[in-house]
């Protein structure tokens, strides 16, 4: 992996779905087609979407890919233009 970090123009998305134990989870995360190609294994989420049904995405918090489902969403999911440092 390399060390090189990239301020890329992304929008970041930040909502609230219902896991499949019932608690809600709260996720600031940005989709794949925003990120550089090189973080993207597609065949793997793909795989796992099929799946699991819910979108797999980069959690800025935890800087790593998690899956938000779309289906279960609380509420509104908001957008923000920004840059992010990868």
């Amino acid at each position: 992996m390399s060390n090189t970090t990239t301020n890329t123009n992304v929008t970041i998305y930040n909502g609230t779905f219902r896991k499949n134990n019932g608690q809600n989870r709260n996720m600031s995360f940005i989709r794949r087609q925003d990120l550089p190609s090189s973080m993207v294994n597609e065949s793997k989420c793909q795989a796992l979407e099929t799946k699991t049904g819910s979108e797999v995405v980069f959690d800025t918090d935890i800087r790593k890919f998690r899956q938000f489902n779309w289906n279960t969403v609380e509420g509104e999911v908001t957008r923000t233009e920004t840059t992010f440092t990868f």
